[in-house]
């Protein structure tokens, strides 16, 4: 798991959910909510559905299994169709805002129905104003993926989210669910106090891919200064569980919180604190050989405890435009791992732009890299770097233009492993509205 951006304050981001509601929101009011979800280019954008059918070309499937040789097989060249369903944006109440990102599809190949299957993915977020100085935020983030590349196109659009690419390792069926409630409340007019909690699961279908269960609870007290600048402390207790390898962690964090807003559209927020990890599990160990020649057995399994600690940090550099924005993050914290890989240190560096530039183009691009290295776990680090990209044309009324890229290469330090995917697609959707349609 992440160490969750508890407490990051967007200072522009605050003041315009304060014009929604009330005068009374006070200095930060949490992306755990509605937050940012469903909006397109840093805008909002009122609910929209579409539906699509594009064809598709995957290269570098990495199924899970071993070829008749040993070795992990790598399927190439696999083309056909996929139809997909969906909806974003945000809806505004009198003292409430909903944010929606669903899709949903439904992919065949012509050449190898074996890998045909579907996926889907939901974010939805609400923030609710009971009173002048209670506001509620709960988050609901849920899904079933199976391909790590397609899945870069579709990831939910929160950065605290439990699941990404890097937890496909594998391209094997993940089933996720994620569910958090906060409760803010706003002591003065420049002091918000905040607690919360969560909890989330990861079941995978490989057998030999371990799946994950937790839950957190954290805390954030957070100040502000001045009209642009806040300052704060936060406090999260996460637990995870690993029925598979009868084995389970808790990590317990503090960090610093300052946010600032440069200008009227540049924001940047930044954490830093501590995490401790205490993990405990089971490993295999060989034996004395005195005793292996008694037993015959030369190795057995035994119980372990390991406690670390460790820093943690992360910045975020936010851009809006008029019609475009640009984000960039780099985090350093705590993960539940991918199925093979269990609590972990995790690094990760990653940005996104988004642009609308007139009434018929919309386009968007990301990338980024993380690395895993096992807390306790005597595994060569694992690396990843992922991109991508889309564009779409408004053809005539409803109808767009659609096309897409992502690439991921993942790779084992040392070249234990090293594997490359990509994806390309082509196609048209239907979708009501004024403005391009946008999948990010």
């Amino acid at each position: 798991m992440r160490i969750r951006n508890i407490a990051t304050i967007l200072v522009l981001y605050c003041s315009s959910m304060a014009a929604q509601f009330t005068n009374y929101l006070g200095p930060g009011i949490l992306t755990r909510g509605a937050g940012d979800i469903g909006t397109r280019a840093g805008q909002d954008v009122n609910l929209r559905f579409y539906i699509s059918a594009t064809g598709i070309y995957d290269n570098g499937i990495q199924p899970y299994g071993v070829d008749a040789t040993g070795k992990l097989p790598v399927i190439n060249g696999l083309w056909g169709t996929e139809v997909a369903l969906g909806a974003y944006g945000v809806h505004k109440f009198r003292h409430a805002r909903l944010g929606l990102d669903y899709r949903g599809t439904y992919r065949h190949y012509a050449n190898n129905s074996f890998y045909d299957g579907t996926d889907q993915t939901l974010t939805l977020g609400y923030t609710y104003q009971k009173s002048r100085r209670l506001v509620f935020d709960t988050r609901q983030i849920a899904g079933s993926v199976s391909q790590g590349t397609s899945f870069g196109g579709s990831l939910p659009t929160v950065t605290d989210a439990l699941i990404s690419p890097a937890s496909l390792l594998f391209d094997n069926r993940a089933n996720y669910l994620q569910s958090s409630l906060d409760v803010n409340y706003i002591l003065s007019d420049r002091t918000v106090l905040t607690v919360g909690g969560e909890g989330f699961g990861v079941w995978r279908k490989a057998s030999g891919l371990i799946g994950m269960e937790g839950y957190d609870l954290h805390g954030t007290l957070k100040r502000r200064l001045s009209q642009r600048t806040t300052l704060g402390i936060s406090y999260q207790h996460a637990h995870y569980d690993y029925p598979k390898a009868f084995g389970e962690s808790d990590i317990d964090a503090i960090s610093g919180i300052y946010a600032t807003q440069f200008g009227r559209y540049l924001t940047l927020s930044a954490k830093a604190g501590v995490y401790r990890a205490e993990v405990i599990g089971l490993q295999q160990v060989a034996v004395d050989p005195a005793i292996a020649a008694l037993l015959g057995v030369s190795s057995t399994i035994r119980t372990f405890y390991q406690k670390s600690t460790f820093p943690s940090w992360d910045f975020e550099l936010t851009r809006r435009f008029q019609r475009a924005s640009v984000s960039l993050r780099y985090l350093h914290g705590a993960s539940a791992g991918n199925g093979v890989y269990l609590t972990s240190r995790e690094e990760t560096a990653s940005g996104k732009f988004s642009f609308t530039a007139t009434r018929k183009w919309s386009f968007s691009a990301s990338g980024g890299y993380t690395k895993l290295r096992g807390i306790a776990q005597d595994l060569q680090p694992y690396s990843q770097f992922l991109g991508g990209a889309d564009a779409t044309y408004a053809l005539t009324g409803p109808i767009h233009l659609t096309a897409r890229y992502d690439a991921r290469h993942q790779e084992i330090i040392d070249g234990v492993f090293k594997g490359t995917s990509y994806r390309a697609s082509v196609g048209i959707s239907f979708s009501p509205g004024d403005i391009p349609l946008a999948f990010h």
